[in-house]
């Protein structure tokens, strides 16, 4: 017995495959629009995120800036600057500043040299490269006199080397005991006010 399809029963086949075929692709365009909802929902998270994290910042601002503008007018923090306009000037009363440190410390002073003024911001640095010879307990008080006093002196790249010395004694006798001896080379720097800066 031969059957035969029939004309409706192919129309249904056919239907049945394009609803199948229209099913699969419904379920990819979810699929793909589904993932592009996702990407697009955690970007607008973040850049929500960003923009709560701005409006904080904006709203800061306006007492950050108060506070700033009083600073800059408190003319009490003058003194924390370099008493001279010139950094030439500057650099030379920086030199004799170190040299009264060192010598009051019981340091031995090999040489300064002024360094190139450097413009930052509102101010001016001007630095001084120092070279000098000392035990432990010199180079202590150096630091601190240096940086404890006004106005604001800043110590940077500071290099020590130690070396063990007997010490000669009376009648060109050498000690039976050792010291150590550093030879220190840093950089102070303070700060000029730059006027209308």
């Amino acid at each position: 017995m031969t059957a035969t399809i029939g004309w409706g029963q192919r129309v249904a086949a056919l239907l049945l495959l394009l609803l199948l075929a229209g099913g699969i692709l419904y379920l990819l365009v979810d699929r793909v629009l589904s993932a592009r909802y996702h990407d697009y929902h955690d970007v607008l998270e973040q850049q929500q995120g960003r923009f709560e994290q701005l409006a904080r910042m904006a709203a800061i601002r306006e007492p950050i800036q108060q506070l700033i503008t009083s600073v800059q007018q408190d003319r009490t923090l003058t003194a924390q600057y370099l008493p001279h306009s010139a950094p030439a000037l500057a650099a030379a009363d920086l030199q004799q500043r170190i040299k009264a440190v060192v010598k009051a410390a019981g340091g031995t002073l090999q040489s300064t040299q002024a360094l190139p003024p450097v413009e930052e911001g509102n101010a001016v640095k001007v630095a001084v490269s120092v070279v000098m010879n000392g035990d432990t307990g010199s180079l202590w008080k150096i630091l601190h006199d240096l940086e404890s006093q006004t106005p604001l002196l800043f110590v940077d790249n500071l290099q020590v080397s130690a070396r063990e010395t007997r010490p000669r004694l009376a009648k060109g006798r050498m000690a039976n005991y050792t010291r150590i001896q550093l030879s220190v080379q840093f950089e102070v720097f303070g700060y000029l006010y730059k006027e209308g800066g």
